[in-house]
């Protein structure tokens, strides 16, 4: 048997190579989505099963169950969601503390950028000198971030 020209296979790169904005709205912003409807839709005393807040916040349910273990978490309301989230492992967990490590910033430098959302440090000083920010406010980070590059695998 001869091999097949691989020339007359379709190819699909596996590697896209897309702005961090573009890459957050696909990846994050569902997520982010979903937690807020459930942290809108809960009463204070109202709790969620762990298997929601898993998926909520991309965790395994024993991960989850870990947490509460490990912080005496008895049901999962909305104080406790973000809780869980703090001690999470999943990119949007860490995301998410670091964000709250950072606090509300009224401006983001690079290195607010570069920290929060866990780009490479030069990438995201370069996007701020090639477009003329020192610093980006709150309300305008979209900006910045369709201005840095990410590859992703697809």
């Amino acid at each position: 048997m001869s091999p097949q020209n691989s020339s007359n296979l379709p190819y699909a790169s596996p590697i896209l190579h897309i702005s961090y904005w573009e890459f957050f709205q696909q990846y994050y912003t569902p997520m982010l989505q979903e937690m807020d409807v459930i942290l809108k839709s809960m009463d204070d005393d109202e709790s969620i099963s762990i298997s929601e807040a898993a998926k909520a916040l991309a965790l395994t349910e024993e991960t989850v169950k870990e947490i509460m273990t490990r912080e005496g978490l008895q049901n999962i309301n909305q104080k406790c969601i973000l809780q869980i989230a703090m001690y999470g492992n999943s990119p949007l967990c860490r995301l998410l503390q670091r964000q709250c490590l950072c606090g509300a910033l009224e401006k983001y430098g690079p290195e607010h950028i570069a920290y929060i959302y866990g780009l490479q440090d030069e990438h995201v000083a370069e996007a701020y000198r090639v477009n003329g920010y020192t610093e980006v406010p709150a309300q305008t980070l979209q900006n910045i971030l369709d201005k840095i590059y990410v590859f992703i695998m697809q």
